[in-house]
């Protein structure tokens, strides 16, 4: 099953320290598909007159301004399908070229209450570089977690 694709995931991709910082070891062909993804959510913001949210976001890239831009891409794409699908197909072939396999569950959340997990499994089924990650960021006032499993 496809994931759908939402303006969280984008943003993710667009802000990735590994895309920034490992751009020396990725293929050029993943370089290029990104460079791709990156001009295609820059024109549709200059088209949309919203270059201005975008570029405040990678000057300063804080929660916030993230959040700004998650939600203008959001609106970008549910108005948008033929943009949507271009960005898909982007993203789909950005995981088609990268050996690595990242999986993260439970990452940057703040919560003022109490954070149950159960039950969650990651398992990598192809050879590669595997990044696995549950718990990253969490912040809750209590966490009551059981039966996590990861594989690779």
């Amino acid at each position: 099953m496809v994931e759908p694709l939402t303006s969280a995931v984008i943003v993710s991709l667009f802000f990735s320290e590994a895309i920034k910082e490992g751009g020396k070891t990725l293929t050029k062909g993943v370089t290029d598909t990104f460079a791709q993804l990156v001009n295609t959510i820059r024109e549709k913001f200059k088209t949309e007159g919203m270059e201005g949210l975008l570029k405040r976001a990678e000057n300063e890239p804080t929660e916030r301004n993230k959040e700004k831009l998650q939600d203008e891409l959001q609106t970008q794409m549910d108005a948008d399908k033929a943009f949507t699908q271009k960005l898909k197909e982007l993203v789909q072939q950005l995981q088609a070229q990268d050996e690595r396999i990242r999986q993260v569950v439970l990452s940057e959340i703040e919560l003022s209450g109490d954070l149950k997990a159960k039950d969650i499994s990651q398992k990598a089924m192809r050879d590669g570089s595997v990044e696995q990650e549950m718990l990253k960021g969490v912040k809750a006032a209590n966490i009551d977690l059981g039966n996590l499993n990861q594989e690779a």
